[in-house]
């Protein structure tokens, strides 16, 4: 039995476009956002960062980040993360959503 199984490791995993990434944001942010920062390299969209406020006022940043390594950081994984601030300081935050198998988690 010499029968080529493709493994899921060899399939490329889909990369999420801008509105994509976009249509989660406008899922988990009540209220409106500001795209703060949006990166592309040869394989599409690889960054994207957006800031709104809290109810206190306080700013609030979302930011996708596709696995990989780029000159401004890497990941392991497709993800989401918050990033709460008091005031002008970063206080906390944490993974918000992953993109697994093609599918937000």
């Amino acid at each position: 039995m010499n029968e080529k199984i493709q493994s899921i490791e060899n399939q490329a995993e889909k990369i999420p476009n801008e509105r994509e990434v976009l249509n989660v944001f406008e899922d988990i942010i009540e209220g409106e956002f500001d795209i703060v920062r949006m990166l592309e390299d040869d394989e599409g969209l690889y960054m994207l960062d957006v800031k709104t406020l809290d109810q206190d006022g306080d700013m609030v940043q979302y930011i996708y980040t596709r696995a990989g390594s780029y000159k401004e950081g890497s990941s392991l994984e497709t993800k989401i993360d918050v990033v709460f601030y008091n005031g002008e300081f970063p206080c906390g935050g944490h993974s918000v959503k992953k993109y697994t198998g093609g599918v937000w988690e």
